[in-house]
């Protein structure tokens, strides 16, 4: 008898351990094929000779044309280029100080277009400053 509850016993484990292998595979197959829901992304990654840089990534699947313009607070085009591929990645330094970027009438767009469906999308780069203090205590 308790050769037939080990046997039994076993048998579930396995099921169980096949299940779970099954269903973890199910989920990765659904997962690998999931599109990015931002399709460009701006964002701030530091500052070279007190100068801030920015990286602008495009998540397209296909190799597409895109115009990207920077523009100033006036609409003024400080740069532009045209760009084609897939997963391009761009990094672009702003000659400007950091107390520039604080100036009440500062203002930075990039935007970005593509070439085939025309839909542009548009950042707005502005300084914000705040003062954090932490007090802490501490058990000696």
């Amino acid at each position: 008898m308790d050769f037939m509850k080990q046997t039994i016993k076993n048998a579930k484990m396995i099921t169980v351990g096949l299940f779970t292998l099954c269903t973890m595979g199910f989920v990765n197959a659904t997962f690998a094929g999931a599109t990015t829901d931002t399709p460009v992304e701006l964002k701030f990654i530091g500052k070279v000779a007190n100068q801030p840089v920015f990286e602008l990534k495009l998540n397209n699947d296909v190799a597409q044309a895109y115009y990207i313009n920077i523009k100033d607070a006036s609409g003024n085009v400080l740069y532009s280029e045209k760009v084609r591929g897939e997963k391009l990645s761009r990094k672009y330094q702003l000659d400007i100080d950091a107390s520039d970027m604080d100036a009440p009438g500062f203002g930075v767009s990039v935007e970005v277009t593509s070439a085939n469906t025309h839909k542009t999308e548009v950042y707005k780069i502005s300084a914000e400053k705040t003062v954090t203090e932490n007090i802490v205590v501490a058990k000696l």
